[in-house]
């Protein structure tokens, strides 16, 4: 159930069709939600500082515009975040170990966030105004199967990016993406704000607890300007399979596209989660990097709590064919991720004015209509 003090959960709103950021290209790269930057370590020094151009050859084409890094360019958040920066006319640089980067008008550089000398190689050759750190280990269960290499990526990563800043005297604003997940278990009453007490109970919101910690330092101790987000839980076009709604737009696709019996597996759906979309969070994140402050960290959440059991039922009802829905153990603890976990935005809102603009019905949506182009 959801918490007693929460919003109303959602309800169907007629779908919106306008004023979301451009949608990168489908690719067949988004089945794999997390950054790129998540091979385990041992791959990622194959990597090390490969960059797609000689630095001397860049340096010497400096775009007049606003030059915003991102890290991590081809995951799910990055993709949509990209967009949204040319959408602003940003000069978009994308680091990530791929060949290539997923989405055409940025200039990319094929390197590995843990080498902190390749990245003051690009701090310098680019010198962004804007840094988003999204490159990380973004599933808990994966970070639970492999936590040495997850660490060295969200952990050292990160310090590597502070170092790099710090070495190439980058005046930059830093926003370093966090997680709810650094926040100590909520009572089911409770909005959680960011005065809110962190004790991360994972392995992954640990890890970002470490980074906002070690930021903060660098902040202290060096003056960087380091912002920090703590995100709930968010989904749209182009998420991996391994969380909820996607699993299951993209389940309901294959039975729809006749590629799989009618029947769905599910988790827990006796509990409501804050989903926000990807493109409200991608907006959130320039805003905070445009209007917040130096040190401070925002909760980016919808401040409402979406049942599971509505999601799964607005879901099942986009197919003409009758479906069953059976409970899959496995699933049950994967689903129960965030689950009760509602976020206060007021903070964000008061600081950037932003407020989300997409509902759950637009995300769900485009969500499944993603899944049944690319498994056409």
């Amino acid at each position: 159930m959801l918490p007693s003090d929460a919003s109303p959960l959602t309800t169907p709103q007629p779908s919106l069709t306008a004023d979301a950021s451009p949608l990168p290209a489908p690719h067949s790269s988004l089945t794999a939600h997390r950054s790129p930057l998540t091979a385990p370590l041992s791959s990622l020094t194959a990597y090390r500082s490969p960059l797609t151009a000689p630095l001397s050859s860049l340096t010497a084409h400096r775009s007049p515009l606003t030059a915003s890094l991102i890290t991590g360019v081809n995951g799910f958040v990055g993709k949509h975040l990209s967009a949204h920066l040319l959408s602003k006319n940003r000069a978009v640089v994308g680091i990530d170990i791929q060949e290539e980067c997923a989405a055409a008008g940025i200039r990319y550089f094929k390197a590995n966030i843990c080498d902190s000398d390749a990245m003051t190689e690009i701090f310098n050759s680019t010198r962004p105004r804007e840094i988003f750190h999204c490159a990380a280990i973004s599933s808990p269960h994966e970070f639970h199967l492999t936590p040495y290499d997850s660490f060295q990526i969200n952990l050292m990563g990160t310090i590597s990016l502070f170092e790099a800043m710090r070495t190439s005297g980058s005046d930059a604003v830093m926003l370093v993406i966090g997680s709810a997940k650094q926040y100590k278990a909520a009572t089911p009453s409770q909005k959680i704000s960011e005065t809110d007490i962190l004790g991360p109970a994972s392995y992954y919101g640990v890890s970002k607890y470490a980074g906002e910690m070690i930021g903060r330092y660098y902040i202290e101790q060096h003056g960087l300007d380091i912002r920090f987000t703590r995100s709930f839980n968010h989904t749209g076009p182009g998420q991996s399979m391994k969380f909820v709604c996607s699993d299951w737009a993209r389940q309901i696709a294959l039975i729809d596209l006749k590629k799989s019996p009618s029947r769905i597996f599910v988790g827990n759906t006796d509990v409501g989660i804050d989903f926000s979309d990807v493109r409200d969070v991608a907006e959130a994140y320039r805003l905070i990097v445009e209007k917040g402050k130096k040190g401070e960290a925002y909760n980016v959440c919808s401040n409402k709590g979406a049942s599971l059991k509505y999601i799964l039922k607005y879901l099942i009802a986009k197919s003409p064919l009758k479906i069953s829905v059976r409970v899959q153990q496995e699933k049950v603890k994967a689903h129960a991720a965030g689950a009760e976990l509602i976020g206060d935005n007021r903070k964000l809102r008061e600081a950037t004015g932003w407020s989300p603009r997409l509902p759950i019905e637009k995300t769900l949506d485009d969500l499944y209509d993603w899944w049944k182009q690319e498994l056409k």
